[in-house]
């Protein structure tokens, strides 16, 4: 009988997911609904999902108990949002007391969506917000900075429940129209072959080059995670074909999952398409979801060559060559079979670029995926591939559905306490006006939450709180949203509970502590170029195009002397002085400026002569055919 019942419940929950992506694809080629029909009709047939796709479904009497909360808080939440879409036009025209029936629908989506969050993110998120509604309604007896007079319960659940600014609020907007397409369209070509094609071509073209497999790895993941927008999920896909490839080149199984999280995760920062955050900054800055692409062209492009030059330092200390080019696929015939998905690619980036809207773009664009893949056998689409796509695609939004709901919880309680407001004038004074010393608290704040919370839901909060003091003390605003979006990115690859990294080292049987320590080594330019480009904008493509150009080039320069004093080498091998040295040479360039420039050029240039003199035999032993790919 429970097989049967779980038969016909994950029918329903199949049926919701397919639904709900034709219903949002609809509505970005067509036109939206009204804006809580738009986010409620979301929440309402994804939601539900959450307690009806529970793993174990199989077990006996306690099971079935289980099984019969989960009906129900399934059936709660999607009655609160229906009940929702059939009352909110009234409420918004009329004023007055406010009715109990809403009162008993609020909290329940409060409550039932609180677990929903804590089944699909985690429980950190859900007990945050548990805490700020807790605060909300005893406010005055916390501390007098962040003190209030305190609200009753009516009042939470009413501004939460029934307006724009809680649950139903901006990330929710953001969710419902620009994500959700997008990862449909993400999940359409991978289903088509995406993702193994993206595998098949890094592998093509890096594979002959020493230390082939790992970055067939960096280039992979960092392709595959622009379309996914999960750090760890990523991992946990590519992982499976990358890090044993890396293992048996030689990487040791930290190393390989190291290099495997660290590719994974700046997939969500790298253009064109980036992780949901990007879309939520373009919504708050009021700004072209293009221009926020176009900023993080810089940071992305550093990140991924830093741990390029890192894999390849690696290889050389290792001695590990390429491998043979008949062992590897063409890449003429990768092209071949499955070169075609790149159109779809190719088509999104010029819409974006040309001024079309996101939605648009990747509507017209997950359409697009559909047609190209009838040209060539390996990649020709059937109904049940198309259906499958569907659910994926909206499967691939529940987690971020859920996390943008919960987080709308905290920001409808910042905005209806003052908190905001509060913490603002407490970071300047504990900054004492200073941006960097601010960006370091907010760095730090960032990568705390990104510990146990998705990165969407971290930078939502803090966008809100920490990024308005940042632009105070002088930051452009989209380098202080880019800021605390990139280090709520890292915060799960930054021990001690790197998830990320974690998760790499499940797949590569591999010490977790040690690979998360490595991932932080490794992905180390993500926590120093946001402060570059928080007191210089030049380095996020903003500003004169000369200064743009010299500080891109010594920011550059002084992320290759990083790696040197890291890792020992670049184009040849280094002793320690000259190590020593390169890394004081990289502290100069990386901070803007003429004289911090000429004397980080000088230092390069002196430990460069220094090594030639007294490290010539090792890099005699190097050979030509090796260079970096």
């Amino acid at each position: 009988m429970i097989a049967k019942n779980n038969k016909v419940v994950n029918k329903l929950v199949s049926i919701s997911l397919v639904l709900t992506s034709i219903i949002y694809l609809y509505t970005a080629g067509f036109g939206v609904f009204s804006v809580v029909n738009q986010r409620a009709i979301m929440m309402m047939l994804l939601l539900p999902t959450i307690f009806l796709s529970r793993k174990d479904v199989d077990e006996e009497d306690i099971g079935a108990k289980k099984r019969i909360l989960d009906y129900f808080l399934a059936i709660l939440i999607f009655v609160a949002n229906l009940y929702m879409l059939f009352i909110w036009e009234d409420r918004a025209m009329v004023l007055g007391a406010t009715n109990p029936l809403d009162i008993i629908m609020g909290t329940i989506m409060i409550i039932v969506l609180l677990e929903a969050t804590r089944r699909s993110c985690g429980l950190f998120l859900s007990i945050i917000s548990a805490l700020f509604i807790l605060y909300a309604l005893m406010g005055p007896y916390f501390p007098a900075a962040i003190a209030h007079r305190g609200e009753t319960w009516t009042r939470v659940v009413s501004f939460l429940y029934l307006t724009t600014e809680g649950i139903f609020g901006t990330a929710m907007g953001v969710a419902s129209t620009y994500i959700i397409v997008f990862v449909i369209f993400g999940a359409f070509l991978e289903k088509f072959g995406g993702g193994e094609w993206f595998i098949k071509l890094a592998y093509a073209v890096t594979g002959r080059y020493r230390g082939g497999p790992a970055k067939t790895a960096v280039v992979a993941s960092g392709l595959m995670g622009m379309i996914s927008g999960a750090p760890a999920a990523n991992v946990a896909t590519t992982g499976t074909f990358t890090i044993p490839l890396m293992k048996k080149t030689g990487y040791t199984p930290e190393e390989a999952g190291a290099i495997e999280a660290v590719a994974s995760t700046g997939g969500i920062f790298t253009p064109p398409i980036m992780g949901a955050a990007a879309f939520l900054m373009a919504e708050y800055l009021r700004i072209p979801y293009a221009t926020v692409a176009k900023s993080a062209i810089i940071p992305a492009l550093l990140y991924y060559l830093t741990l390029m030059l890192v894999v390849d330092a690696l290889a050389v200390k290792k001695n590990f060559l390429g491998q043979s080019p008949d062992d590897l696929p063409k890449f003429r015939d990768v092209m071949k079979e499955q070169g075609i998905l790149s159109i779809p690619l190719i088509v999104i980036i010029f819409l974006i670029v040309i001024g079309y809207s996101p939605m648009k773009a990747a509507f017209y664009s997950t359409l697009l995926t559909i047609l190209v893949a009838f040209f060539t056998p390996q990649t020709r689409p059937t109904v049940k591939m198309i259906l499958d796509a569907l659910k994926q695609g909206s499967k691939g939004c529940v987690p971020i559905i859920s996390a943008c709901a919960t987080s709308g919880i905290i920001v409808g309680i910042i905005s209806m306490t003052g908190l905001g407001a509060k913490l603002s004038y407490t970071l300047i004074g504990l900054s004492n006006g200073n941006l960097l010393l601010a960006g370091l608290i907010c760095a730090v704040v960032a990568l705390i939450l990104g510990c146990g919370m998705p990165p969407t839901a971290v930078y939502i909060i803090l966008s809100s709180i920490l990024a308005p003091s940042l632009v105070d003390l002088g930051a452009n605003p989209i380098a202080a949203h880019l800021f605390i979006f990139i280090f709520a990115a890292v915060g799960a690859l930054t021990p001690p509970v790197a998830i990320t990294a974690y998760t790499g080292a499940a797949i590569a049987d591999a010490n977790p502590n040690k690979t998360g320590i490595k991932a932080f080594r490794y992905g180390i330019s993500a926590y120093i170029i946001p402060f570059m480009f928080l007191i210089s904008p030049e380095i996020i493509l903003i500003g004169e195009p000369l200064l743009i150009m010299k500080n891109v080039i010594s920011l550059t320069i002084g992320i290759i002397c990083l790696v040197v004093a890291l890792e020992g080498y670049f184009i040849m091998i280094f002793s320690k002085l000259p190590r020593i040295i390169m890394g004081l040479s990289c502290i100069g360039l990386i901070i803007p400026g003429t004289t911090t420039d000429i004397i980080g050029f000088i230092g390069v240039i002196l430990a460069i002569g220094l090594n030639i003199v007294t490290n010539k035999n090792n890099n005699k032993q190097l050979k030509k055919k090796d260079s970096i790919a």
